[in-house]
């Protein structure tokens, strides 16, 4: 496996990165080269060649950390992650076809 360049913004923090059921990839970051907010989910049904689905599933004002994912066995995805500068853990539930309805 070799690395590459991707177009993706982040502000040196940390994301999420899993397979889902189904095969497509899911990248959870930080949409932002300065703060950690939005957070976004982009998908790939391709294998890793392109991310054409792509939404913020939280912003605002607050900072969003250190996401994780899972996928659950009735298909459920769920993203944990800190905010409130790390005092609070937010939890965010959706179905992948909440990303696939909007293209970037």
């Amino acid at each position: 496996i070799e690395a590459k360049q991707t177009e993706f913004k982040n502000p040196n923090s940390a994301v999420a990165f899993l397979r889902l059921q189904n095969g497509h990839l899911m990248l959870i970051f930080n949409d932002d080269m300065n703060v950690r907010t939005p957070l976004r989910v982009a998908v790939s049904t391709d294998d890793d060649e392109t991310y054409p689905y792509a939404r913020n599933v939280i912003g605002g004002d607050n900072t969003y950390a250190y996401p994780y994912a899972i996928q659950t066995k009735d298909g459920k995805i769920h993203i944990v992650c800190t905010t409130n500068n790390r005092t609070s853990i937010l939890h965010i539930t959706f179905d992948e076809t909440a990303i696939l309805d909007w293209e970037i």
